[in-house]
């Protein structure tokens, strides 16, 4: 078995009563993620700019070579952090792809509460072939989309990907990523990221040929009870045992899981796991770079 984590770290800020937190407490995303001990980790809301990647691999993958790929994709609206990315951390070989560059869904972004002027932020996703051994080579597809839950119209209206506005930019979506995948020549995939809407199978599952990592009912990975941080793999891979660690003031909480060949003789068991990382151990060596990175 391959075990895939992936973490929204919000730039290493935790949320306090106040919103981000000024601290850089990138060793807590690290704690959290050693528990799930991972062969390949994903991380959006990502420092491109430092070393955050390399903390974190040492820190979930102890004592392993690891080979990185990271881009930068927006402004940051994060206190303390200039840049938000992606990254991928592997225990395997990584060749980079192309990155898919998300369009910006055609509606007005004010701010869901105040009405002032936002930026949308462009997402989108980082793509890196991994040779995972015995498992063949997989694509690693990470990123995040459009949180159009943060804006409203001229005319007050919240969006939503289950209706109007929202609904339809989440068709666009599907069939562009469908087109952007197949122009990179992806067949055998992993999925992750932090996906932003309510109904993640309408938009990933599907439509687009992918098999949902999670169950019924999706285990929350917010503190707000949402299910936005999802996995999704081609039907050729299985994901089970999938595992949320709840990481005390995380505004998301990595998830992990064991991908297979076939299918597994009983069904997958989704478990949440509390860990109190009030104290911290310190950060690791970060190991050497290796790999392409930007």
């Amino acid at each position: 078995m391959i075990s895939i984590a992936f973490a929204n770290i919000a730039g290493g800020r935790l949320v306090g009563p106040d919103g981000y937190d000024d601290a850089d407490r990138t060793a807590d995303f690290g704690y959290a993620l050693a528990g799930l001990r991972p062969d390949v980790l994903i991380v959006t809301e990502l420092d491109p700019d430092g070393d955050q990647l390399e903390w974190l691999a040492a820190a979930a993958m102890p004592g392993r070579e690891a080979y990185y790929a990271r881009h930068g994709f927006s402004e940051s609206h994060i206190p303390g952090v200039a840049r938000l990315g992606v990254g991928i951390a592997s225990a395997y070989p990584l060749t980079e792809l192309e990155r898919i560059d998300l369009p910006d869904p055609s509606i007005d972004f004010l701010h869901w509460r105040t009405g002032e002027p936002m930026d949308p932020h462009p997402k989108g996703f980082l793509v890196a072939r991994a040779d995972l051994g015995w498992l063949g080579e997989v694509d690693l597809v990470g990123g995040q989309v459009c949180p159009i839950h943060m804006f409203r119209s001229a005319a007050g209206v919240e969006y939503t990907y289950q209706e109007g506005a929202g609904r339809e930019y989440g068709t666009e979506l599907t069939a562009y990523l469908r087109e952007e995948l197949a122009a990179r020549g992806v067949r055998r995939a992993v999925v992750a990221g932090d996906l932003n809407m309510p109904n993640p199978r309408d938009v990933f599952g599907e439509p687009l040929g992918l098999v949902d990592a999670f169950g019924d009912p999706p285990p929350v990975t917010t503190p707000d009870g949402r299910s936005i941080d999802r996995l999704f793999s081609t039907p050729d891979l299985v994901a089970r045992d999938v595992e949320v660690v709840r990481a005390p003031g995380a505004d998301h909480f990595p998830v992990g899981c064991q991908l297979i060949r076939h299918a597994p003789q009983s069904p997958a068991i989704g478990r949440i796991r509390e860990q109190d990382l009030a104290r911290p151990p310190a950060r690791p060596a970060a190991p050497s770079r290796r790999g392409l990175s930007r």
